[in-house]
């Protein structure tokens, strides 16, 4: 077990288990003070095993393994949980998200650090409470769908969910966004946006915030970029001089007062021969040349498969509960999850690299598997306090990890399949839990 996992499953244990994390997300002082069947730790530990088959089944498994008590019902389950604030998850995931930052070898490009932000609607449970607090959508024969806007904030290199949002069924992507860039470390990085970011005000917001972006344009973009994309020209600095009103009520509403400023225009040519225009801060061409922005713009995929991961393998639609609390308990909990699968994979496939040096393709792990295989395991090795013992099962994890991997094709694509009908299995992705 490298240092990084071992540091992040401690100061996971050592949190859970201190006084001061059970009073910080506690929702009141009368709660958790007595022995109950479900400690406070062991409900955390429990929410984070990724309860997807049924509740009270979840519940005779997890402790029939991991506790003294034989069995506890899904009432007692559902009265502890409403005691326990969805904060808990967001606070251990900032904490493993800064431990990684400050004390490990993290990837960047020409020193960035490449985060990318995006957004997702989640299909909600339905209730009265849920759709009070997050709203809901509907069709043309008016049938009620909870729903939920969210947005994460990914790390394309590390592979890290630095943090997410999630907010009611109307709540725009770029107020979730603004959200992002309050609260990621203010180290040098660089956001990457599809073209639903390309707001001119929201380029602007992100030089006063003193942060560099590459924006992907959309063709119906201000005059310039109009102009951009039917000329020959492959780089162009353009200067911003003034805004149209919807843009300025959006810096007006944050209190913030428009300055010109300049963005640099690149032309990128897909390998269908389709032309893209991309915006960004990086405005010299010596040091960023034009030719590094199609690979660096194609590393943004990330954030797509990591929302596929989230939705078809750690099925984070699938919620535990029909309250709001039970909502954002399992959405962040789900966070925490997959970067703390994420710790294990990135060891694996270091292993994976060194064993098939020889072989055509780089490989790399089996997400869906990974994730079937990690259930149940990662809770034994952090209730585990032998350390021999706790290095032999994370051992035995790193194993099944390593089980079918998948090759990586570099220049593959496929074209986007549009279905007359949803469907909500198929039969390429069967789920490994």
């Amino acid at each position: 077990m490298k240092k990084e996992v071992k540091k992040s499953l401690k100061l996971i244990v050592e949190t859970i288990n201190s006084k001061q994390f059970l009073e910080s997300h506690r929702k009141s002082k009368k709660n958790f003070i007595r022995n109950r069947k479900m400690p406070f730790a062991s409900l955390v530990l429990f929410m984070l095993n990724l309860v997807k088959k049924t509740l009270q089944k979840e519940l005779t498994e997890f402790f029939s393994n991991f506790s003294r008590e034989k069995n506890i019902t899904k009432s007692a389950f559902c009265q502890s949980r409403m005691n326990l604030n969805y904060t808990a998850f967001i606070e251990l995931n900032d904490l493993m998200i800064n431990e990684f930052y400050q004390n490990s070898e993290y990837k960047t490009w020409s020193d960035f650090r490449l985060l990318a932000i995006d957004g997702s609607r989640l299909q909600l449970p339905m209730s009265k409470e849920v759709i009070e607090t997050f709203g809901c959508s509907k069709n043309n024969h008016e049938t009620i769908t909870p729903m939920a806007q969210s947005s994460c904030c990914f790390d394309l290199l590390n592979k890290k969910i630095l943090n997410s949002e999630i907010g009611r069924n109307e709540t725009s992507e770029y107020e979730l966004a603004t959200e992002h860039l309050s609260k990621i470390n203010s180290l040098r990085d660089l956001l990457i946006y599809d073209r639903g970011y390309s707001g001119i005000w929201f380029m602007f917001y992100h030089l006063f915030l003193g942060r560099d972006f590459l924006v992907r344009m959309q063709r119906n973009s201000i005059k310039e970029v109009q102009g951009f994309f039917k000329s020959d020209e492959k780089s162009k600095i353009i200067e911003i001089g003034k805004l149209h009103n919807k843009s300025s009520e959006q810096l007006i509403k944050k209190g913030i007062n428009f300055d010109s400023f300049k963005i640099r225009l690149v032309k990128v040519i897909l390998d269908k021969g389709e032309v893209e225009v991309l915006a960004t801060s990086l405005l010299d061409d010596k040091k960023y040349p034009n030719e590094e922005f199609k690979d660096l713009y194609f590393l943004r995929w990330g954030i797509e498969t990591e929302f596929d991961h989230l939705k078809n393998h750690l099925m984070i639609e699938d919620f535990t509960g029909l309250s709001a609390l039970s909502i954002l308990q399992d959405f962040y909990s789900t966070q925490l999850a997959t970067n703390l699968q994420q710790l294990i994979i990135n060891e694996a496939e270091e292993e994976l690299r060194e064993e098939k040096k020889d072989s055509k393709y780089e490989y790399k792990v089996n997400r869906n598997l990974s994730t079937g295989f990690m259930k149940d395991r990662l809770i034994e090795i952090i209730f585990t306090k032998n350390e021999k013992q706790q290095e032999r099962k994370f051992d035995e994890l790193k194993e099944l990890f390593k089980i079918n991997p998948t090759p990586i094709r570099k220049g593959r694509s496929f074209p986007r399949v549009y279905h007359k009908t949803r469907k909500k299995f198929y039969i390429k992705k069967k789920r490994a839990i």
